[in-house]
Parts: structure tokens; C-alpha cells; sequence
């Protein structure tokens, strides 16, 4: 598996679990920037709002 691969199932995972989160959780859109952001940064990256 080429690590693009993974790298879209790993997204697509982290998709899914945060729609099964926000159903179950009723999380807002907020909280989810917050929960991604939290977990990007620290592998150098940074949530961005489009």
C-alpha cells in the first residue's frame, strides 16, 4: 500500500468516526475544527476554516 493510500483510508476513517461522533455526540462543527486541530498540530499542521 503506497503511503497515499493510507493516507486517504486514514482520512476517510477520521471522516467517518467524526460523523459518528457528531450524530451520537451532537458535536457542532466548532468542536470538531477544535478536536482536528488539536490532533494536526502535532504533526505540524493546522486546521484551516474554508
Amino acid at each position: 500500500m503506497a503511503i497515499t493510500e493510507l493516507n486517504k483510508d486514514i482520512q476517510d476513517q477520521i471522516s467517518d468516526l467524526l460523523k459518528k461522533l457528531q450524530q451520537i455526540e451532537k458535536l457542532r462543527n466548532k468542536d470538531m475544527r477544535i478536536l482536528l486541530d488539536k490532533i494536526v498540530r502535532k504533526y505540524g499542521g493546522k486546521v484551516v476554516n474554508k
